[in-house]
C-alpha cells in the first residue's frame, strides 16, 4: 500500500487493502475476519467479513476498498482467528488534492530526474512536500495563496502589519477589546503598502495597512486583548517567485537523490574516498532575497 499514491476525496479515490492468510504458506479461511481502519484523525473503524462489510476473492484472500476522505497517514490491522489466526498491519499515504502548495510538481520533478512510470510516486511526491515545507520555514513565509481570517496588533494608530497579503475582502477593528470586531471599515478608510507592489521584477504582496482618512486602529491597553484587528482575505504571494520555483526544483532532485545514499554519505570514485554530501549552495543564493529574516 505504502508505494501506491491516493489523494483525498469523499467516495472516488478508494484505497483498497487485501490480505491472505495462510497456514505454513497454504492460503487457509481463518474462524473469523476483522479489519481495523485508523484515519490521520485517529479514528478508528471496525470491518467483519461476517457482516459482508469484506469481501472474499478465494481461500483466505479478504479484500476491503476503503474511502480516502482525510489527507495523512491512514492504518490498517487485518486480524484472523481460529483455524488461521494471524494479525498483520500496515500503512498507507493520503495526499491532499490542493498541489498549489507545491513548488515544484511531482509531474516537473519526473521530467527533471528522467522518470516517466509510476513506480516511484510515493517518493516523488514527498520529495515535492517535504522541500516545499522546508521552504516556507526557511524563509519564514509561504508563497502559495490561501483564504483566511487572522488578527492582528496595530503598530499604532495609523499603521498595522501583517502577513504577506494579496487582497482584503473584509477588515474589522475591535474598539473595546473584548474579541467582538464590531466596526467594519470601508475600502476607503485603508491603504494597503508598499504601494504599486507590481513594480518590479515580480509582484510582490502587501506587508501592512495604513489608516487613512478619519479612521484610526485602537490602541490596546491593560486588561484588554492586544490582536484589535481582523483582516479576512488571500494571504500568500500573488504568484510563486521563478527563483522559488527553481530552488524547488533542485532541492526536490536532490532529496529523492537522497534515498541512495547511507546517513548522507555517497561511495568515492577511483583513488578518493566517501564524499560527504552539503547543501547546494545555489538553492541558498536563490532563495536568500526571500527570507523575511535572514
Amino acid at each position: 500500500m505504502s508505494a501506491t499514491v491516493f489523494y483525498e476525496h469523499a467516495t472516488a479515490e478508494l484505497a483498497t487493502l487485501t490480505n491472505t492468510f495462510s497456514v505454513a504458506g497454504v492460503a487457509t479461511d481463518p474462524t473469523s475476519v476483522t479489519l481495523i481502519i485508523t484515519d490521520p484523525a485517529g479514528a478508528q473503524t471496525t470491518y467483519t467479513y461476517a457482516a459482508a462489510q469484506i469481501t472474499k476473492s478465494g481461500t483466505g484472500v479478504y479484500t476491503k476498498d476503503v474511502a480516502c476522505t482525510a489527507d495523512g497517514v491512514w492504518q490498517y490491522v487485518w486480524i484472523g482467528t481460529g483455524a488461521a489466526a494471524d494479525v498483520t498491519a500496515g500503512t498507507w499515504t493520503v495526499h491532499a488534492t490542493d498541489l498549489q502548495r507545491l513548488y515544484c510538481t511531482p509531474e516537473e520533478l519526473k521530467s527533471r530526474v528522467g522518470i516517466s512510470d509510476t513506480l516511484d510516486d510515493a517518493e516523488i511526491i514527498a520529495a515535492c512536500e517535504a522541500v516545499a515545507r522546508w521552504i516556507d520555514g526557511h524563509c519564514d513565509r509561504y508563497f502559495w495563496r490561501g483564504t483566511a481570517t487572522r488578527t492582528y496588533t496595530p503598530c499604532g494608530l495609523y499603521e498595522t502589519k501583517v502577513d504577506d497579503l494579496v487582497s482584503v475582502t473584509t477588515l474589522k477593528t475591535d474598539d473595546a477589546g473584548d474579541g467582538t470586531f464590531e466596526t467594519t471599515w470601508t475600502a476607503s478608510d485603508y491603504q494597503l503598502l508598499p504601494a504599486n507592489p507590481s513594480v518590479g521584477p515580480e509582484t510582490r504582496p502587501y506587508t501592512s495597512i495604513r489608516a487613512v482618512g478619519s479612521r484610526t486602529f485602537p490602541i490596546p491597553y491593560v486588561l484588554a486583548r492586544d490582536d484589535r484587528v481582523e483582516v479576512v482575505g488571500v494571504f500568500g504571494w500573488p504568484a510563486v517567485p521563478s527563483a522559488v520555483k527553481h530552488a524547488a526544483a533542485i532541492m526536490s532532485a536532490d532529496f529523492l537523490k537522497l534515498g541512495q545514499t547511507a546517513f548522507g554519505v555517497a561511495n568515492g570514485f577511483g583513488e578518493f574516498g566517501p564524499v560527504r554530501i552539503r547543501p547546494n549552495p545555489i538553492v541558498a543564493s536563490l532563495l536568500a532575497p526571500y527570507r523575511r529574516y535572514p
